[in-house]
């Protein structure tokens, strides 16, 4: 297994090391990136080289600030060329060539419930998806909340930043909403899942991790079952310091939710 996955990630890195020698059709441009501009029909506008700052945007001669992130190459041409149109500054149909040079000198950090936590390097564009199958997808004991919290930007205080609270399951299933776009020096975590304590009279009382839909008979069947002396009939779950009326309860079901107390009583003799 561990080798491999060891073929899996140089495969990825001589994608990202191919990305970083000058990527163009449908690669995105992100902060950090490097671009060189220059009009097809040789009129000088200055600067040619650019670096894309923490705000995804450009200083871009006579225009001033661009954004341009997200942009293609081929988007970011055409769009320029007709900001300088109506600027004035260009006439007709004038057309520019956009090369990107992606750095791989932006980090983010994943920790939490995850396989191997640590600071990943990258260049381009990282996705909450792609952070996480760098640190080897998250761990049986992970639940489904994963925080990221945002690096603050240009100017921005660090008391400020911003923490996003997504659906791991749904980053996993491939949901664009979810699937959201890192910034350099964005952390990501996975946070374990509530656990569900299992009492009375079972065979192994403890705290377990259940998976998400686990009904009432799953539960109990991870601590071992009910014993001889539980009543299976009478059972009561403690669910946000109430306790669920014993009309709702099924074990079959009735869905154990994490933070959930389980306990078996006596059977009456």
């Amino acid at each position: 297994m561990g080798s491999r996955r060891s073929v899996m990630f140089a495969l990825v890195a001589a994608m990202l090391a191919t990305v970083a020698l000058g990527a163009q059709g449908t690669t995105r441009i992100a902060p950090k990136d490097k671009l060189t501009i220059k009009v097809v029909s040789g009129v000088e506008l200055g600067a040619t080289e650019f670096s894309v700052d923490g705000e995804g945007t450009i200083d871009f001669p006579y225009l001033g600030k661009v954004n341009v992130a997200g942009l293609t190459t081929r988007e970011l041409g055409t769009q320029l060329a007709s900001l300088l149109v109506s600027a004035k500054v260009l006439n007709g149909q004038p057309q520019l060539t956009v090369d990107l040079q992606q750095v791989e000198g932006k980090r983010v950090s994943v920790s939490g419930a995850v396989a191997n936590p640590g600071e990943f390097s990258y260049a381009g564009q990282m996705s909450v998806y792609n952070a996480l199958l760098r640190a080897g997808g998250a761990t049986p004991v992970a639940g489904d909340e994963v925080q990221v919290i945002r690096a603050p930007v240009d100017g921005q205080r660090s008391a400020d930043a911003v923490v996003e609270t997504l659906s791991r399951r749904e980053v996993e299933r491939g949901d664009y909403a979810s699937n959201v776009s890192l910034r350099d020096g964005d952390r990501v975590v996975v946070l374990e899942a509530k656990q569900v304590f299992i009492g009375g009279y079972v065979s192994r009382p403890a705290a377990y991790t259940v998976p998400q839909g686990t009904t009432l008979r799953q539960a109990l069947l991870l601590a071992g079952d009910v014993t001889e002396l539980g009543a299976r009939n009478r059972i009561e779950i403690l669910r946000n310091g109430k306790r669920l009326p014993e009309k709702e309860i099924d074990l079959d079901k009735t869905i154990i939710q994490p933070g959930d107390t389980i306990n078996v009583p006596k059977r009456r003799m």
